[in-house]
């Protein structure tokens, strides 16, 4: 009988510990976020809605805007301490904190969530059929699809922005590197 306790308390204790895997950590989690990618982005600021191409070389992050049409065309690219407006081949510098107008200042404020920097905690939700690693620094929250490790969105105040078809730069499925990245419709 004692035997048996055992054995049973021993099974108990694997199933318990196998079931229990821990939660990755803040690096971990937003790596796919600081690793060169291509996405598409819908952002919903306070009820305006703009849709954009974003592209991130590890160095550079380039917006460019598709909607609303009279953006359409339009790019913001930042790269260290440079910000800088592109339309038709003209690049216009700006200094950041100093534009007035909205929408660059919107932006600038997409490119901080964008590029997620400083501690958080994280944690694992489910919304639907659909798990994401959530890392929340308090102002913040990002929502990572459990099983790709790809960004599904971000949210801050009244800002959200959603991703669309994500890939790695260096995502070479046909090299047999596993799934390709990809989030979203």
């Amino acid at each position: 009988m004692k035997k048996l306790f055992f054995i049973f308390t021993l099974a108990a204790l694997i199933l318990t510990a196998s079931s229990c895997r821990t939660l990755p950590g803040r690096d971990e989690v937003t790596s796919s976020l600081l690793l060169p990618y291509d996405a598409k982005i819908a952002v919903n600021d306070g009820g305006d809605v703009y849709v954009a191409s974003v592209s991130y070389d590890g160095g550079t992050l380039c917006l460019k805007f598709s909607e609303p049409s009279l953006l359409c065309g339009i790019s913001y690219g930042f790269s260290g301490k440079n910000s800088y407006i592109v339309y038709n081949e003209l690049y216009i510098p700006f200094a950041e904190g100093k534009s007035g107008d909205r929408i660059s200042n919107g932006v600038l404020v997409w490119k901080k969530m964008l590029l997620p920097e400083g501690g958080g905690t994280v944690r694992r939700v489910s919304e639907g059929q659909k798990r994401y690693y959530v890392l929340t620094d308090g102002e913040t929250e990002y929502f990572f699809d459990c099983e790709t490790g790809a960004p599904a969105s971000i949210r801050s105040g009244d800002i959200t922005i959603t991703f669309s078809d994500f890939r790695g730069k260096n995502d070479t499925a046909s090299e047999g590197t596993g799934a390709d990245l990809r989030v979203g419709s």
